[in-house]
């Protein structure tokens, strides 16, 4: 059972991953909003904070990312 949970979670986290290497800040903080929620909901705290720095260059999912 462990290993399925493990698996399953490796699946998410890619899935995840790649769809916030695309997404936009708003988009990746209303998801974050909503995980924090079900959290709290569950009794769980979730702390968490958002800065936004200057890009030079940018990447699109699935791109590398440029030297810097």
């Amino acid at each position: 059972m462990a290993a399925q949970d493990s698996e399953t979670f490796r699946t998410m986290e890619s899935l995840l991953e790649t769809w916030l290497a695309g997404a936009r800040l708003a988009e990746a903080l209303h998801v974050v909003q909503l995980v924090k929620s079900e959290l709290n909901r569950r009794g769980v705290v979730l702390s968490w904070s958002v800065s936004q720095l200057e890009v030079k260059s940018r990447c699109r999912a699935g791109e590398p990312r440029p030297k810097i």
